[in-house]
């Protein structure tokens, strides 16, 4: 038994090698800068916003100070009951190229997100949608010219990365490990030609290449408006990937694991509506860096010599801490290198419980 454990102890550390040395190291390359010129496309900027009064009024300023020469913004406000309505007038007094699409009622079989961001692509009058989150601010007056600049001719769909704020706790420097590592995977795998999902919080799209009709037959499943579209859409002809910080968002992190738990059982419930051979990738790297964990204990308790495991299971991390930390300073979001083993391990024991938690959960909402 023991022998058999250890050949598949070594498959899983080869299978995680591989992504990282061939999908991960990818996004080391020298990323090629748009430049701003008269061309730049122009822009509609979508926010779904529900109840965020304490976020609204920073997030557009934040809007009105970017640095682009034809943008308009939709905030659809869905069925706020808190003093948004009236932030989003008084904010955008004055500003022409803003605008509120205000929502009292949900139709049947529509979720609140979803049918936000139905009406404010239909009210979009430029060639490019951009996306993000209310609780989410630019990182630069850059974002929007530099997300609109990225798009070519073959172009429909650009991909950018969007942080969490760093606060104190473990809790955030966990929440900024896994997003860094969610963000490998899927700009890792676009960057090699496998594009599968990509993060509402920042990611544009052709308005001749959102599907409508796509929205409105997944209009009941809460979350994936974002991820579930890029699914759809993106191919490795029409996708590419922008990571400048000055092209990214930061959001505000949840600050109770009750909170993120609840945030990340509806990101993960939507993952079985991928493409079976997204589902099919994912699950061999997320299956081997799981095993990998649980093989390298079990082993070390054997009777095979624990030098040589120890060993193995270096390389592997080694490995994944160079790039991981490396692609981190890259992309303006650093993890202290000391605590990739730790928040490893974490992971290792998180992913599996809030995986089945998403896959069973029978009611999740967005707000």
């Amino acid at each position: 038994m023991t022998e058999i454990i250890l050949v598949l102890f070594s498959v899983c550390l080869l299978v995680q090698i591989l992504f990282h040395q061939l999908v991960f190291r990818k996004l080391l390359q020298k990323e090629d800068t748009p430049e701003k010129s008269s061309q730049t496309p122009s822009v509609s900027i979508i926010i779904a916003a529900r109840n965020e009064d304490e976020n609204l009024a920073k997030l557009i300023r934040a809007l009105h100070d970017q640095d682009h020469p034809d943008l308009e913004v939709i905030i659809v406000n869905d069925r706020s009951t808190d003093n948004s309505e009236t932030i989003i007038e008084t904010s955008i007094r004055n500003k022409p190229h803003f605008k509120q699409i205000k929502i009292d009622h949900l139709p049947e079989g529509w979720t609140g997100k979803k049918h936000a961001l139905s009406l404010g692509i239909q009210a979009a009058k430029n060639d490019i949608l951009l996306f993000t989150d209310a609780d989410c601010i630019p990182k630069s007056s850059q974002w929007a010219s530099l997300m609109a600049g990225a798009f070519k001719e073959t172009t429909a769909i650009v991909l950018g990365f969007s942080p969490y704020q760093k606060v104190a706790g473990f809790l955030n420097r966990f929440i900024q490990f896994e997003t860094l590592l969610t963000g490998l995977q899927y700009l890792g795998l676009s960057a090699i030609g496998r594009p599968y999902m990509g993060v509402g919080r920042n990611w544009a799209i052709r308005r001749n290449s959102y599907d409508l009709d796509y929205l409105a037959s997944m209009a009941h499943i809460v979350g994936g408006d974002d991820d579930l579209m890029i699914n759809h859409i993106a191919t490795k002809d029409n996708t590419i990937n922008i990571t400048l910080p000055s092209s990214q968002t930061i959001s505000k992190p949840k600050h109770t694991w009750h909170e993120y738990l609840t945030q990340k059982i509806r990101h993960l419930s939507v993952g079985v509506h991928y493409h079976k051979k997204d589902k099919t990738l994912l699950g061999v790297f997320t299956l081997s860096f799981l095993f990998g964990w649980i093989f390298f204990f079990s082993l070390l308790v054997s009777a095979i010599n624990p030098y040589f495991i120890l060993a193995a299971f270096g390389l592997r991390s080694l490995s994944f801490y160079s790039i991981f930390a490396r692609i981190g300073q890259k992309f303006g979001s650093p993890i202290i290198f000391w605590a990739l083993p730790v928040l490893d391990l974490c992971y290792s024991i998180y992913y599996p419980v809030v995986s089945l938690r998403a896959i069973s959960a029978k009611s999740i909402k967005w707000k």
